[in-house]
């Protein structure tokens, strides 16, 4: 029996070749972000040994659902969905957004470290590290902040 596979988009009414077009071209949204109206988060914490540590959070805009689902069966029973993974690309867009979220508010002046990370179609996030050590006037600046509004980016 063959196997068919069918693209079905969930993304607010959108046709499947828009959504597909959204994926496939991340990197030209308003902004110069690459998941544009996503909802970020920075938290911060400046530790004792001067480290600077980080968690850069992004959550979809779409309650939830997932922006691509694949069916891999016409079979009624079989046609439970399952979602393609993130690529590398995603990986890069994600670092990249998280590199222009922490030099846009300050917190890392040298860049970062990725120390961790997390891709999902629902929520994603990368935790990572300042290459510098906090300064006195980084823990005046930060010290009673656990997370930092991150500015709109310039168009």
């Amino acid at each position: 029996m063959r196997r068919l596979k069918r693209l079905t988009a969930s993304v607010c009414g959108v046709g499947a070749a828009s959504a597909a077009l959204m994926l496939t071209l991340p990197g030209c949204s308003s902004g110069g972000r690459h998941f544009d109206g996503w909802e970020e988060a920075l938290e911060i914490d400046v530790r004792a040994n001067d480290s600077k540590l980080f968690i850069y959070r992004l959550a979809s805009p779409h309650g939830g659902r997932p922006l691509v689902e694949v069916y891999r069966s016409t079979r009624a029973q079989d046609r439970t969905p399952r979602h393609e993974p993130m690529d590398t690309r995603a990986l890069e867009g994600l670092r990249k957004d998280a590199g222009t979220a922490v030099s846009a508010t300050g917190y890392c002046r040298e860049g970062f470290l990725m120390l961790d990370y997390r891709l999902s179609h629902v929520e994603s996030w990368l935790r990572g590290e300042c290459r510098e050590g906090a300064t006195e006037a980084d823990r005046k600046r930060f010290a009673d902040k656990t997370q930092l509004v991150i500015p709109e980016p310039e168009s």
